[in-house]
């Protein structure tokens, strides 16, 4: 089965990173040459040795970029128990001046829990998440059997 891709990105590598990029391209070949699969490292190594194209080699930036990576992963490790729910302490949220978010950035869940709109634009993007899970499990086939199991197990995580 061939599977078309499309790579997406919220921040400055989207048109480094576009699939209609050269560079990109010829990193996806390389990649799906491996069919046991590819660690992030070989694939560092190959764009080392081939134009240096889809990462940052400038020192200074990457390390300024990768202490900006673990403040996000700071953010994402957190988890409260909310009504006996294990729930996200911090979600990423985009700009909504009227909201009083001025930039991208992490807002607590409970303040959103307190503000309806912002609840409203995270149980939406929940929804969408969903939906695109839905999709990538619409391509394995699912036999109904299996897709009950799926429907099941969400309803009981919902109660």
């Amino acid at each position: 089965m061939a599977l078309a891709a499309s790579i997406h990105s919220d921040d400055e590598d989207i048109g480094r990173w576009s699939q209609d990029a050269p560079q990109v391209r010829r990193a996806l070949r390389f990649i799906k040459g491996h069919k046991g699969g590819i660690t992030p490292e070989a694939l560092v190594a190959w764009d080392d040795q081939h134009g240096r194209r889809l990462f940052t080699w400038a020192n200074t930036q990457a390390a300024e970029q990768w202490r900006v990576h673990e403040a996000r992963l700071f953010f994402n490790r957190f988890r409260w128990n909310i009504g006996g729910l294990r729930v996200r302490s911090f979600i990423n949220m985009s700009e909504n001046k009227d909201e009083g978010i001025d930039e991208r950035s992490y807002v607590s869940t409970e303040t959103i829990s307190e503000n309806k709109k912002l609840r409203d634009i995270v149980i939406g993007d929940i929804t969408r998440r969903m939906k695109s899970l839905a999709s990538e499990l619409k391509m394995w086939n699912l036999t109904d059997n299996e897709r009950e199991a799926i429907f099941a197990q969400i309803r009981e995580q919902m109660g």
